[in-house]
């Protein structure tokens, strides 16, 4: 089997190679007329990678498609189902990191913030893989009285585990709102424009962190006067960010995509997609890249938990990285942005930290979060 990768998927080769001839590409280099995707019989994507009737009118011989990500908005399903290609995601492998990193970003900016939003009560829209995480997390950490959801699949289906709001009703109730949920344009419940300049209702003030995907809240509604300040690591028209809007002062983080960037992220989406691959193919599942993985060692002896925290997330220098891209010249941009991604360096998930000499107080903290304390 000829299998075409992106040479930006975390060990394909070990989780690959022994399917066939494996053939690894930039995801710049994975495009409509792409040479390497005429014999391709599997391909192997990230989001970057837009899979459609175009890209598959190169790729004659494909059967496989994979896409290494959480979200597959990037890939025509449709197309796919009239080829009768065979189509896996990985859906869940960054759930945690996602929820993990919101929940420092909300340890970082929550000072920054008047009293009145910063105490609540916290709304998270979205409650499926990354969302259940964060919900788990936040009460068991017990920074706000109260934690709202919405999510009106899970209500429609009957789901009695939480009194579900509808999104106007968690708006106005919430001084927090935080995003999870995947790109959809159509259906009972599209996103894309989810919050926009007019929707939901104006009610305010409050902090936004959008984690999910960027059109879900269209540039324009940046500038609604009830967000008085976002926590941003996606973007409308990435890798093209609109400046003017991000550096107007309510900003507190930005960060280029990467909240779901852990190394059990990657690893666990690698060994997803060698598994459905084996099974699709009859070939008994031999690569699991979390099983040997070493914890990240860190000492608490006088330092600060947050400080700690963003040893693990580099929130801050991810920030001013961003930041950083509005000086370079504007035709430089987006190519620096992809290449923040691309070079990011993979951080570890809080379940495979252990930290020694931490504060009686630090010590809750980190075991909430799941952060083992020897």
């Amino acid at each position: 089997m000829r299998i075409v990768v992106d040479d930006a998927i975390t060990q394909a080769e070990p989780a690959f190679a022994g399917f066939g001839e494996l053939v690894r590409l930039p995801s710049r280099a994975l495009v409509p007329g792409a040479a390497a995707l005429r014999e391709a019989e599997a391909l192997i994507v990230r989001s970057v990678t837009r899979v459609d009737e175009r890209l598959l009118a190169s790729a004659p011989a494909l059967v496989f498609v994979g896409t290494a990500t959480a979200g597959s908005d990037h890939v025509d399903h449709a197309a796919l189902a009239r080829r009768g290609i065979h189509f896996a995601d990985a859906a869940g492998c960054n759930a945690q990191a996602v929820a993990e990193w919101v929940m420092v970003a909300l340890l970082g900016v929550l000072p920054r913030l008047p009293e009145a939003i910063r105490s609540g009560p916290i709304g998270v829209v979205g409650v499926g893989q990354v969302g259940t995480r964060l919900v788990a997390l936040l009460r068991r950490l017990g920074w706000f009285e109260q934690v709202l959801c919405c999510d009106p699949h899970k209500a429609r289906s009957g789901d009695a585990s939480e009194p579900w709001l509808e999104l106007d009703e968690l708006w106005a109730r919430c001084s927090i709102v935080s995003l999870h949920v995947p790109l959809t344009t159509s259906g009972l419940d599209p996103t894309l424009g989810l919050i926009d300049r007019d929707r939901p209702r104006l009610a305010g003030p409050k902090l936004l962190i959008n984690t999910s995907r960027g059109p879900v809240v269209p540039t324009r509604a940046l500038a609604r006067p009830d967000l008085v300040a976002r926590v941003l690591d996606v973007f409308e028209r990435e890798p093209e960010l609109d400046w003017a809007a991000l550096l107007d002062g309510r900003s507190l983080l930005l960060s280029p995509h990467v909240a779901g960037y852990s190394l059990e992220a990657k690893l666990r989406a690698t060994s997803m997609m060698h598994a459905t691959l084996a099974s699709w193919l009859g070939r008994p599942i031999e690569f699991d890249a979390l099983a040997q993985l070493a914890p990240l060692r860190l000492s608490g002896a006088g330092e600060e938990p947050l400080a700690l925290l963003h040893e693990v997330v580099d929130q801050p220098g991810d920030d001013r990285r961003v930041r950083a891209l509005a000086e370079l010249p504007e035709a430089e941009r987006a190519g620096a942005f992809e290449q923040l991604r691309r070079g990011y360096a993979l951080r570890r998930e809080f379940a495979g930290c252990e930290i020694t000499g931490a504060s009686t107080q630090a010590q809750a903290l980190f075991e909430a979060l799941g952060v083992r304390v020897v």
